[in-house]
């Protein structure tokens, strides 16, 4: 079974967003998608299947958690509001995407306003 979405989809939708950076700060395994110096994604770089940690709102973690058994509380983040998405299919790919998404999201409307504005003409 192919991995849905894949790790160089994955890397490029997260790259695409208004005013992200990555690097390895973790190391290697890790690459770390940030905004204005606030991590919204982390790609887990090893062996398939591919795994993302993302942030959510604190409800929506937990119902995730109980919905499907490849989301796992992420290790050394804020377990109210982050998990671990293993993409391996058990989670719908359109669904998984979502999930990125609103991470980003989330953290964009955590910046001060005039980091949030200088990012708007960028999209």
């Amino acid at each position: 079974m192919e991995e849905r979405p894949s790790r160089e989809y994955l890397e490029d939708r997260c790259g695409s967003k208004p005013g992200s950076t990555s690097g390895f700060p973790f190391g290697e395994e890790h690459r770390v998608f940030e905004v204005r110096g606030k991590i919204f994604a982390v790609l887990h770089v090893e062996e398939p299947p591919v795994k993302i940690t993302l942030k959510a709102d604190p409800e929506l973690t937990v119902l995730l958690r109980g919905q499907y058994p490849s989301v796992r509380p992420a290790r050394y983040f804020d377990k109210r509001y982050w998990n671990t998405l293993t993409c391996d299919g058990t989670v719908p790919d359109d669904e998984a995407i979502d999930l990125l998404d609103t991470s980003y999201d989330i953290v964009f409307g955590s910046l001060k306003r005039s980091d949030r504005e200088a990012l708007k003409g960028a999209r």
